[in-house]
């Protein structure tokens, strides 16, 4: 079994294994779509249509990644949601190539790359994100590779490398802006490195995508924005009601009248005001979301599997797989894979700390954690075995 566990034909078990469990949970789930869901189908069907980036009176409140790649596949096979599920599933299956990878570049024996890659392929969270049209699977699939793409560029020092972890990177960002700036932070991490050419293609290649997206939002709002719904976010965490885990729990007087650039800013200034008249209550939350980033659990306003009593026992599963991912970016630190998940790590932490924090938000870190998970997990076996045991006979660390 661990030579089977060793070899790479458990990688393909595992993209095949994991393939067909999302399928089942496509099949079985219910095809009632959230109301963000239905924003983005919203936008997948007017862009199939040629209407552009059309919400429902909005046209950039969402970032253009995921609409983009539903409207294509609308495209291509006319108003099925299923199908857009369906290629999420299928991109999924390169996380157990992709981590395994990162773990051999970590260092890891096969045995121990391949279990981090298991972690990672029936990672409940990312199983069930298969199951619905948000951003996070083409986010985790995106920022998974661009991560293993810019440390490949380290050691290979060809401009490819550095071209295809740009995009990667700027695919990450177009989906979810939390992201957008990581591409300028792997550059500085790569600069660091001495490795300046590169830095420059992962930089510029990796800013296009927001850079060309804010360009067109001055063009079309004359707003140079990256999206309209910071305002919106940032006052559901900047108000009497917010807690540390309400999210979108919190229920704003809203005016959609006045046009998404100025109902984004005056939601802004709106949890501006407040936060200048409560400063310690919202330190008080921001160090709290920043901690609540790592709880999988969350609050969810919204009910289906993902508030079941199995998603709680999933979430809190969960947990000590984070936190010994975390501990792995520590034991890790001179490895340039751990800057790099850490710096997309912190992006989580900061932007859930100033807005609202949701389990989903860290999703897309969570393979490259799972991976450092283990690395963790081989330290701690290495300080507890007596001194006289070998683990070079194909052991965890063999």
């Amino acid at each position: 079994m661990r030579s089977l566990i060793e070899s790479r034909r458990w990688l393909i078990v595992l993209a095949a294994v994991g393939t067909l469990l999302r399928f089942a949970l496509i099949a079985l789930t219910p095809k009632e779509h959230f109301l963000d869901e239905v924003v983005y189908d919203y936008i997948g069907v007017s862009l199939s249509h040629g209407l552009g980036f059309k919400d429902i009176g909005f046209l950039a409140y969402r970032a253009p990644g995921q609409p983009a790649l539903i409207g294509l596949i609308f495209t291509l096979f006319g108003h099925r949601p299923v199908i857009v599920e369906i290629v999420g599933a299928l991109l999924l299956a390169s996380l157990p190539f992709l981590c395994s990878r990162i773990g051999l570049g970590l260092g890891l024996s096969p045995l121990a790359a391949n279990l981090g890659a298991t972690m990672a392929t029936f990672h409940p969270g990312l199983t069930y994100a298969s199951t619905t049209l948000y951003p996070t699977v083409l986010t985790t699939v995106a920022l998974t590779s661009g991560i293993w793409l810019c440390s490949e560029s380290l050691e290979r020092n060809r401009a490819i490398w550095g071209i295809t972890a740009g995009l990667a990177l700027g695919v990450a960002g177009a989906a979810t802006t939390t992201f957008a700036p990581f591409a300028l932070l792997a550059a500085v991490i790569i600069a660091f490195k001495r490795r300046l050419k590169m830095a420059a293609l992962v930089a510029v290649v990796g800013l296009a995508p927001a850079l060309a997206w804010m360009i067109r939002n001055e063009i079309v709002l004359h707003a140079f924005v990256l999206s309209t719904n910071g305002g919106y976010n940032l006052e559901l965490g900047a108000n009497d009601q917010a807690t540390p885990r309400s999210g979108n729990w919190v229920d704003p007087p809203l005016d959609w009248t006045v046009g998404e650039v100025r109902f984004d800013h005056n939601l802004r200034e709106q949890a501006m005001a407040w936060i200048r008249a409560h400063p310690v209550r919202y330190a008080e939350l921001s160090v709290l979301r920043a901690l609540a980033v790592f709880d999988s659990v969350g609050k969810p306003r919204t009910q289906g599997l993902h508030s079941g009593r199995l998603a709680h026992i999933a979430g809190y599963a969960l947990l000590p797989v984070v936190l010994l991912g975390v501990a792995g970016l520590i034991l890790y630190r001179r490895h340039s894979l751990a800057w790099l998940t850490a710096a997309a790590l912190a992006l989580v932490v900061f932007s859930s700390a100033f807005t609202l924090a949701k389990p989903r938000f860290r999703f897309p870190v969570d393979p490259l954690l799972c991976v450092f998970a283990m690395g963790t997990v081989l330290t701690i076996k290495r300080r507890i075995l007596p001194s006289g045991y070998s683990t070079s006979g194909g052991g965890l660390n063999g």
